[in-house]
């Protein structure tokens, strides 16, 4: 009935559209006019952990981007910017230096330091803390503080990409002295974090809220927050979402659900904004064995796919076809060639009867190919009832498995959660705009290489780009490593989206642009005119 449904509820959004309006994508949403005592937003999930060296999802990285700086941050155009470091040198291929700014202070008011740098950097290299963020540091020989405001990074070979990672939770400072005093409580509802960030942690209710208060004493003058209290509400729900946004209860969440786009921006209690966004959405291939082992049925599948009802439907037109893991927004350079690479590929193409002549090349499969959805994502179901429609259009089966939430977004971490599962439906993309770092995640033994590739050619064509600090140079060289991730079907690519925003009409100055995982972009809201 779903996929009927789909079909069914096929419009002609046209490109540049959402639910029939205009789409305008923006930085920025209006600029505030004053302060506000409280603003309360929704996140999907309960976080595992306010521990940075754990953040690996959206709602823990939304909510510890306000609490906890890097040493850079991205800013609303998805340019790197200064945070605790003021500046840094780069005087050869493998040194880093980071000079910190003067008169910084934790939550707690003790002040920055160089060894409290070094200490929240070299956690990450320590294979008992199980770090999330470790394979940022895989090329790390020493990090040492060179003065009482100045670290120095040296690697074991040339890594372009590694400055760029200190805007994301593996450049997250955290007093030494703090997480070595809380020990197995650091991060949890019972200890919290003490780092640096125009909000403090002020409370957290396991299962209900995670509250943050305003820290007048924030070293940043430019984005000292306008808002007082930021309650965090985790509503798990996404008709409950849309029900607390209507009437008020909750002032926004980057979490639209697609479906209540339309109904959102329509109802006068708040607006939609769209920003540029380096994610995608994708269906990824869990398991080397099982019926999705041979990449010949995996590309059918995907030629199969109808991805413009998809963004019709699913996600509102709010978004583009996506064509390779890496989507347009991640082009920070050299975007020319980078399109003319992705107007190549064929397989994210649709094509029935293509798909039917390709499959018929191979045996297919016995078994049904498992799709896990989640109820946590308005457009999962919806997009899981596509595919299972386009498989049957060319003799495959797809079996649909609905997971909470929670247990969803486990398969990240926990290999056990990630058995039984074919195909996993998730957004994904770069934390900074260069590609690079998502072709990483393609590498023989990376965490996040769930399938198991490897592939010698491929891995040295990755360390090539790693080592090419001119922008054409390793443009080419991820464009050949695309290529062959590409050609072996790994991920199917379903679209690329539009970042959301919802703001009641109340509240007004967050970015639109993806940066709610690399920056505070709560201390920018504040009243409406």
């Amino acid at each position: 009935m779903a996929a009927v449904a789909l079909v069914a509820c096929i419009g002609h959004v046209q490109p540049g559209q959402a639910g029939g309006h205009d789409i305008k994508l923006v930085e920025l949403t209006p600029e505030p006019s004053s302060e506000l005592d409280r603003i309360a937003w929704a996140v999907s999930s309960e976080p595992a952990s306010l521990d940075w060296i754990r953040d690996a999802d959206t709602s823990t990285g939304s909510i510890l981007a306000n609490v906890c700086e890097g040493l850079l941050r991205l800013a609303p155009d998805l340019t790197l910017e200064p945070a605790l470091a003021k500046s840094f040198e780069h005087p050869d291929a493998t040194t880093w230096i980071y000079h910190l700014h003067e008169g910084v202070a934790f939550h707690d008011g003790s002040p920055l330091t160089a060894a409290d740098v070094v200490f929240s950097l070299k956690r990450n290299l320590d294979p008992k803390a199980g770090s999330f963020w470790s394979g940022a540091f895989t090329k790390v020989k020493s990090i040492e503080a060179t003065g009482p405001l100045e670290v120095t990074v040296r690697l074991s070979a040339p890594d372009e990409l590694f400055n760029a990672y200190m805007s994301s939770p593996a450049g997250i400072v955290e007093q030494a002295a703090t997480v070595q005093r809380l020990g197995q409580q650091y991060g949890t509802p019972q200890g919290g974090v003490n780092c640096v960030g125009p909000y403090k942690f002020a409370s957290w209710q396991s299962g209900q809220s995670i509250t943050l208060a305003r820290d007048d004493n924030y070293f940043d003058t430019k984005l000292r927050a306008k808002t007082k209290t930021v309650e965090f509400d985790i509503v798990r729900d996404p008709a409950a979402v849309v029900n607390g946004l209507l009437s008020g209860s909750l002032d926004g969440t980057w979490e639209v659900a697609p479906a209540s786009i339309e109904r959102l921006s329509s109802s006068g209690v708040g607006a939609v904004y769209y920003g540029q966004s380096t994610q995608g959405y994708n269906a990824i291939v869990m398991d080397p064995t099982g019926p999705l082992a041979d990449p010949v049925v995996r590309k059918a599948l995907s030629m199969a796919i109808d991805r413009q009802a998809i963004i019709d439907v699913a996600i509102k037109g709010a978004g583009q076809e996506q064509r390779a893991p890496a989507v347009p927004g991640s082009w920070g350079y050299e975007r020319k060639a980078f399109q003319a690479a992705w107007d190549d590929i064929e397989s994210a193409t649709l094509d029935i009867e293509g798909a039917k002549k390709l499959l018929a090349t191979t045996k297919a499969p016995a078994k049904p190919i498992v799709l896990a959805t989640t109820n946590a994502e308005a457009q999962s179901s919806v997009i899981g009832a596509e595919i299972q429609s386009a498989a049957a259009k060319i003799g495959l089966k797809v079996e649909l498995k609905l997971i909470p939430a929670d247990q969803y977004y486990a398969v990240y971490t926990d290999a056990a959660a990630r058995k039984g599962i074919d195909l996993y439906l998730t957004g994904w993309g770069t934390d900074f705009a260069d590609p690079l770092q998502m072709y990483r995640y393609f590498k023989t033994g990376d965490l996040y290489n769930f399938f198991g590739f490897s592939n010698p050619e491929y891995d040295a064509l990755v360390e090539q780009a790693d080592a090419q600090s001119e922008p054409t140079e390793r443009a080419q060289s991820i464009i050949k490593a695309q290529k062959i991730v590409v050609g072996q079907t790994l991920w199917i690519p379903l679209y690329a989206s539009y970042n959301t925003v919802f703001l009641n009409a109340r509240a007004t100055g967050a970015p639109a642009s993806y940066v709610q995982l690399h920056s505070p972009w709560a201390a920018r809201i504040g009243a409406a005119k």
